[in-house]
């Protein structure tokens, strides 16, 4: 088989990897992949020109096309390989409304009776401001409705912090749609699931470190670390959350015409008051792929296949937990960020590669996150070891990295 990888990042360098343990796979692209991902083709097309795509696709015999990025999966590339009979797991451009667009998620949840944070939402700046600064119970949370380049998510602590945020997110956008929602805490664990239809195959749970560091004020990130499986979730509240969350989510899309296929994934919260979902998205995540893949025992690309077919996925899973600690460059995710020099050197950990580029043999950080660490050990307590051990070598006073990732 040959198979195409759509992407550039961690979580694609993750399922190449996860690929090339497959025996079904003889052949393996990335598009446009990044200088470190050894072991595929990699594809010099715009990831976000679904036409070239396309005919890359059907010049190069592809069997099966993995997406990783959800804006990718936003422009309809599903849609597209659909209409030219070729095989691409992941959504349509309808169907992932689910990630992008929070607004529509919101009512659908609230269709289905499954709880969320409560949220008002604006598309009027004037008015979006008069309710901040009325609001009297801090923090709140303020999400753009639709998928731009950075998270889109900011945590108000005060009248001024939020009437700052809505002003802008308006001013660079005045069509902007937001969400003022409330602010809720608990055990947070994200679950992925693979879907057809109304058919939800569970995988592993896994929780994302998604601020800068562990402190309230930190900034909301991609994700700056992750680990699976999660301390203190019972399988009582997973089987509730597969239950009555993501199968009856996937189920309602079904019947209304728009059938999910590919990686469904909610962030989920368990709070005093019950479970509740924060968000739901289209794909593996980012920094989760890399934790969650490597504990996968079977073979990726059959289980794929085997859901596409209709047919129940034999999904194995090992019984080590894997911590993945994310190197970022100062700065990360707002501020100016260095691009400087990387030093490789041997470590025992594994690592899946994000923002790099090579210049002159030498490997370079693009700015953002650009690597992740990931180790894998009988307990929490190893891993962490095994993975700060290394990731302690490769750090310089340009980088930064999270020092709780995978402590409970």
């Amino acid at each position: 088989m040959k198979i195409l990888i759509i992407g550039k990042g961690g979580r694609e360098h993750a399922m190449l990897k996860a690929c090339k343990k497959s025996k079904l796979v003889d052949k393996i692209y990335v598009l446009p992949g990044n200088c470190k991902m050894d072991g595929a083709t990699r594809v010099d097309i715009d990831m976000y020109d679904i036409e070239k795509i396309k005919d890359f696709a059907i010049k190069e015999n592809i069997d099966l096309t993995i997406v990783g990025p959800a804006d990718v999966l936003a422009l309809g590339i599903k849609d597209e390989f659909n209409k030219n009979d070729l095989r691409l797991f992941g959504p349509t451009k309808s169907a992932t409304r689910i990630e992008s667009s929070r607004y529509f998620t919101k009512q659908l949840m609230e269709k289905l009776k499954i709880p969320t944070t409560k949220y008002v939402v604006f598309t009027d700046r004037e008015q979006a401001l008069k309710f901040v600064s009325e609001i009297e119970k801090f923090p709140v949370t303020i999400k753009i409705d639709s998928l731009p380049k950075n998270m889109g998510i900011f945590i108000a602590r005060s009248n001024k912090m939020a009437t700052d945020i809505v002003n802008e997110i308006f001013d660079e956008n005045e069509n902007s749609k937001i969400l003022v929602e409330e602010f809720i805490i608990g055990k947070e664990f994200s679950i992925f699931a693979l879907v057809k239809n109304s058919k939800v195959y569970p995988l592993q749970i896994v929780k994302d470190y998604k601020r800068t560091s562990d402190s309230d004020d930190a900034e909301h990130t991609g994700g700056m670390g992750a680990c699976s499986p999660v301390a203190k979730i019972t399988d009582n509240e997973i089987e509730q959350v597969v239950d009555k969350i993501l199968k009856p989510m996937a189920k309602s899309m079904y019947e209304d015409g728009y059938g999910f296929e590919g990686f469904l994934y909610g962030e989920i919260v368990v709070t005093k008051d019950g479970i509740k979902v924060l968000s739901f998205n289209a794909r593996l995540g980012d920094p989760e792929a890399e934790v969650l893949l490597p504990r996968l025992e079977s073979d990726f690309v059959q289980n794929i296949l085997d859901v596409m077919d209709d047919k129940e996925p034999e999904i194995k899973w090992n019984d080590e937990v894997c911590v993945g600690v994310v190197l970022a460059s100062n700065g990360y995710p707002s501020k100016e960020k260095c691009q400087d020099k990387i030093n490789l050197v041997p470590i025992e950990s594994d690592i899946c590669f994000m923002g790099v580029e090579e210049k002159n043999n030498e490997l370079y950080a693009k700015g953002g996150r650009n690597l992740i660490v990931t180790a894998m050990a009988k307990d929490f307590e190893k891993a962490r070891e095994l993975a700060y051990r290394d990731i302690e070598k490769l750090k310089s006073d340009s980088f930064f990295y999270r020092e709780d990732v995978g402590k409970f």
